[in-house]
């Protein structure tokens, strides 16, 4: 308590704590008890937070793998390259409104939202993958939307907020814009190494087509390992601690706009 006073006094900033506002999830002002550190406990998971997290790291590396090559795919597919602009932001437009309904899924679950995410966004990078065999742009847009609609980054957020113990929730915070930032750096960087060309059957593997199916592989990956590992918090508990949000001016319904 006196270092926390010590700290808003002197209005110091560590970094771990910049990273954390940075991601606009809310961080307990006052120090909890005995009994609300016992439900936070309950509530929290490791390997849990780290399926978070790599969500959030394969999300943002799904939004920039196509960067590099999105105006040789747009033109193969024989429209213009400007239109390579409405490829890479259709994506980030369907977001918006995936952010909605995630968040208030989330109310209810967290396990539910993740497994329809990767799925969602395997679907979305197949039919990105396949529209040059398919030569059709409309196939190529309608993959990049269904990646856009799988954005899960409000249920990360939110369980972070949620179920991590305040603690350690400032290293959460900063783990999640940490592996946005990864992800955003990772992305071009891995279209750069995929400069094959060849063909199974019917299927082209090339430079345009190749992120996708690699983050297709990916998200399989992961939704494999999210149906063996992942935990789903004790809702009992959380309704438990629902007064203590109150009290401290936060509700549920205030995550999600982040």
């Amino acid at each position: 308590m006196i270092n926390s006073s010590v700290d808003k006094l002197t209005r110091s900033t560590n970094f771990l704590r910049f990273l954390g506002q940075h991601a606009l999830i809310a961080q307990e002002e006052s120090p909890s008890t005995a009994g609300e550190e016992e439900i936070e406990d309950q509530k929290y998971h490791f390997v849990s937070l780290m399926l978070n997290l790599v969500n959030t790291f394969l999300y943002m590396v799904n939004t920039y793998i196509i960067v590099p090559t999105a105006d040789d795919y747009s033109v193969s597919l024989g429209a213009a390259s400007t239109v390579c602009g409405v490829v890479i932001g259709s994506m980030a437009v369907a977001q918006v409104f995936s952010s909605v309904y995630f968040s208030a899924w989330s109310n209810k679950s967290y396990f539910k939202p993740l497994v329809f995410s990767s799925i969602v966004l395997f679907l979305g990078n197949v039919c990105y993958a396949m529209a040059y065999d398919t030569k059709s742009l409309t196939v190529l847009i309608v993959g990049r939307l269904l990646c856009g609609l799988g954005s899960a980054r409000a249920v990360n957020r939110r369980y972070i907020s949620d179920c991590v113990p305040a603690r350690i929730r400032m290293q959460a915070s900063a783990g999640f814009v940490s592996a946005s930032a990864l992800g955003m750096a990772c992305g071009p960087a891995l279209a750069g190494l995929l400069q094959w060309r060849f063909k199974i059957y019917m299927v082209t593997f090339s430079q345009s087509t190749l992120p996708g199916w690699l983050m297709a592989v990916a998200w399989l990956l992961y939704l494999v390992w999210l149906c063996i590992s992942f935990k789903e918090p004790n809702r009992a508990t959380e309704a438990d601690d629902t007064p203590h949000n109150r009290a401290s001016g936060k509700t549920k319904c205030g995550y999600w706009a982040s």
